[in-house]
This record gives C-alpha cells, sequence and structure tokens, in this order.
C-alpha cells in the first residue's frame, strides 16, 4: 500500500522525501483506499478546484493583504539557492540539517497543507487536535526533507515554461530537479499570503504530495480512529534523522 508510493530512483533528492513521509506510518501492506470523491480525475494534478472550494477557511496565515512582489520562479531559485548554499558551506550533517529545517518554516505551508491534507475531517476536529495533527505533520515534512541533503551535495534546477494559474491566484511552478545521474519532475504548488508566496502541494513525477497524505490519512482513519492516526505520525515525527 504505503510503501508502493517509494520512488528508488529518487532516493538522492530532497523533494522525493516529502512523499516517502506517508510510507512511514505504515506497519504492513494494506488494500489501496479509493479515492476520495473530491479527488481529480487527472492524476498529476495539485488539489483541484473543488478541494480548495469544500476545504475550511482556516489556513493558518491571514489572507493576503497585497499581492508577492517577487515572482514564483523566483522564490523558488531563491530556495535552491539557499539550499546549495547551506550545502557548500556546512561543516557537519547535523548543521546542514538544522539550517535547511529552519528554512523551511518560511517556504512550506504546513497549516494549509494540513487542511487540505485532512479535508472534511479537518472541521471535525477540535483546536488541540488540529495542533497536534501540525506539529506531527510539520516535523514528519522536515525530517524526511531534511535526511536527503549531504555536506558538498549540488542540485540542479532548469524550470518549464511560465508558471501555470490555479484558483485563488495560485500557480504551479514547473521544474526539473537533477542530482547526479538523476532527474525528476518536480512542480511547486504556491498561493499568495502575507504578501509573498508559499509552498502548500509539490507533485514529483505526477504524485501529489497532499493527495498522497490525503488518501492515506483516510484510509488509517477509517480503520484505526484518529489515536491510530496521531500513533502513527507521532512515531513517523519523532524517528531520528
Amino acid at each position: 500500500m504505503l510503501d508502493t508510493m517509494k520512488r528508488t530512483t529518487l532516493h538522492a533528492m530532497m523533494l522525493t522525501a516529502c512523499l516517502l513521509a506517508v510510507p512511514a506510518l505504515a506497519k504492513a501492506k494494506k488494500p489501496k483506499p479509493a479515492a476520495p470523491a473530491a479527488a481529480p480525475a487527472a492524476p498529476a494534478a495539485v488539489p483541484s478546484r473543488q478541494e480548495l472550494k469544500h476545504a475550511p477557511d482556516d489556513r493558518g496565515h491571514a489572507q493576503p493583504e497585497a499581492k508577492p512582489t517577487v515572482a514564483p520562479q523566483k522564490f523558488i531559485e531563491g530556495l535552491y539557492e539557499r539550499m546549495n548554499t547551506f550545502s557548500k558551506s556546512a561543516a557537519t550533517l547535523d548543521v546542514l540539517h538544522t539550517k535547511i529545517g529552519d528554512d523551511l518554516k518560511s517556504v512550506i505551508d504546513y497549516p494549509e497543507m494540513a487542511r487540505l491534507a485532512l479535508g472534511q475531517k479537518w472541521t471535525e476536529i477540535d483546536e488541540a487536535q488540529k495542533k497536534e495533527f501540525l506539529e506531527h505533520l510539520t516535523k514528519m515534512v522536515q525530517n524526511t526533507y531534511v535526511k536527503r541533503f549531504k555536506p558538498g551535495q549540488a542540485i540542479d534546477i532548469k524550470y518549464g515554461a511560465a508558471p501555470k494559474l490555479l484558483p485563488d491566484d495560485r500557480v504551479q511552478v514547473v521544474t526539473t530537479i537533477t542530482v547526479g545521474k538523476t532527474s525528476a519532475e518536480v512542480h511547486y504548488a504556491l498561493r499568495p499570503a502575507q504578501g509573498r508566496w508559499w509552498v502548500y502541494d509539490i507533485v514529483v513525477d505526477d504524485a501529489s504530495q497532499v493527495q498522497t497524505y490525503r488518501k492515506n490519512f483516510k484510509n488509517i482513519l477509517d480503520k484505526e480512529g484518529w489515536p491510530g492516526l496521531m500513533t502513527r505520525m507521532k512515531k513517523a515525527a519523532e524517528k531520528k534523522v
């Protein structure tokens, strides 16, 4: 089930790690759950217009009062410039992982990712449960993200055509990431808030991180309920890098 989401060709790449966060929750192979009714028909899409429309409107960040002053592609370029700078300057693996983890706080929209990953369930849980879920999800993403970096490892990125327009002033930046002899198509879904851009989904070789989380979290909730999901997420969040 969840283990099949692993992509062996992307082990060297930091973005593949985000997709590997969900398999870390699995104990054993289980039947593949049916796709949520709100999921889009096309597989490689970020959350659809229907998903964005029906997800609850508490996103963790205030609605934008001004449009971002930096172009979407420039925002992603800045991210990779910082990652490569960290890789060159960090003397140890721990220092590198700490720098990257701290930087992610200003890049990834964890509250929006949590909102979309839980879907309707987000409206049914209380504030304490939302906080617990968000803490585990944030740590899971950070842990699986940073462990793919090593001091001195360079990442090359090439950009596609102009960013694709999505609902609600959101955009998708199309890139191709190469590390050594491996490469992958990586698409970043961004939304504007607080006068800047935030990453709320990453699509790696046609697999949406948010939709992957959503399907697998729903499957665990259906079988084990909220306590079961929290147990699995807590274990994944506390796993040492």
